[in-house]
């Protein structure tokens, strides 16, 4: 069996077997840092995530998602942080957030990592104006190996790192696995699950399904404290040609230019793959060593509500 299933073994025997979602997660953070310090899983999680032909064909986030698992207990992803161009460290890679009733273990697993706050749950000051108050519990650097855990509802922040940073996320409810979690990882009901939220959302199910309804989950330092934002103004899938290019920077800068053959092999046999010619030019540069550097979308920074300064959120919080 191969490494990194037998660590997602572990891992669901731990949450199976583990009624306390907090205690779940304590229990899995020293699986998260074993595999962070076992390299060979860095290239296991990046061959499933290239065993999918749709998967070179997707669109650009600023942070690249490679999803490890999906199950009733836990979900389970491989984070990738591209740097900003200028390499600058002191700006928010996304506005300052919670998760709902969402349970968060990270931990970095390459690369120097990012500064990362933790926030109490914001208050509300004005209503009428959507001005919150926070409160800083932390202020640390996710650094190689580190275990950081987000409690529900408290917010948290990611900066920017200095280089390429991947860092394992593993998420879950806070709530016991019920019937409902089981039902939502039914593929049909994956696949269509925005659909049936807001169909839910119509018909008042969202207590009966546990569906999340986004609501001042996100805010950004103003003159007044933090504004917060009712509906979560997501970043913009941008195109395939930038996302090619941080997924090839990934897999050399990790030094997993070993599975070139495999993907030549996945090009071969896969008609789906849209963007042949420049992945091939990116296979060149794997086999001759030619540096082939992540990108971020202009859509993904400079953006007022998401990459805020270190120093607008000490004015905003008052320090």
């Amino acid at each position: 069996m191969r490494k990194l299933e037998r660590y997602l073994k572990e891992l669901k025997r731990i949450f199976s077997s583990t009624s306390d979602k907090h205690e779940a997660h304590y229990k899995s953070a020293k699986i998260l840092v074993e595999m962070s310090e076992d390299r060979t899983i860095l290239g296991e999680v990046l061959q499933k995530h290239l065993s999918n032909p749709k998967n070179f064909n997707t669109l650009h986030y600023p942070v690249v998602g490679i999803d490890i698992e999906l199950n009733e207990y836990f979900g389970l992803v491989a984070n990738c942080w591209i740097p900003l161009p200028d390499r600058r460290t002191d700006v928010s890679t996304k506005s300052i957030h919670h998760h709902g009733d969402m349970l968060l273990t990270t931990v970095t697993a390459f690369g120097p990592g990012y500064e990362h706050w933790l926030f109490e749950t914001p208050a509300i000051v004005d209503a009428s104006k959507e001005i919150y108050e926070m409160k800083l519990i932390e202020r640390n650097i996710h650094h190689l190996h580190h275990v950081a855990f987000v409690d529900a509802y408290i917010a948290h922040c990611p900066f920017y790192p200095p280089d390429l940073t991947i860092t394992y996320a593993l998420w879950s409810s806070r709530f016991p696995t019920t019937w409902k979690d089981k039902l939502k990882r039914i593929p049909i009901l994956q696949e269509n699950s925005e659909r049936l939220r807001k169909i839910g959302v119509k018909l008042g199910l969202t207590k009966v399904l546990e569906l999340k309804v986004v609501e001042y989950f996100d805010f950004y330092p103003c003159s007044e404290g933090f504004k917060g934002m009712k509906e979560r103004k997501e970043f913009p899938r941008t195109n395939n040609e930038d996302y090619l290019a941080s997924l090839f920077h990934i897999i050399q800068k990790t030094g997993n230019e070993n599975l070139a053959p495999f993907i030549k092999e996945k090009l071969r046999s896969s008609k789906e793959i849209t963007n042949q010619s420049l992945i091939e030019k990116y296979l060149k540069d794997l086999e001759t060593g030619k540096p082939v550097e992540g990108k971020l979308s202009p859509e993904h920074y400079n953006v007022a509500h998401a990459n805020f300064t270190e120093q607008q959120v000490l004015n905003a919080l008052k320090l």
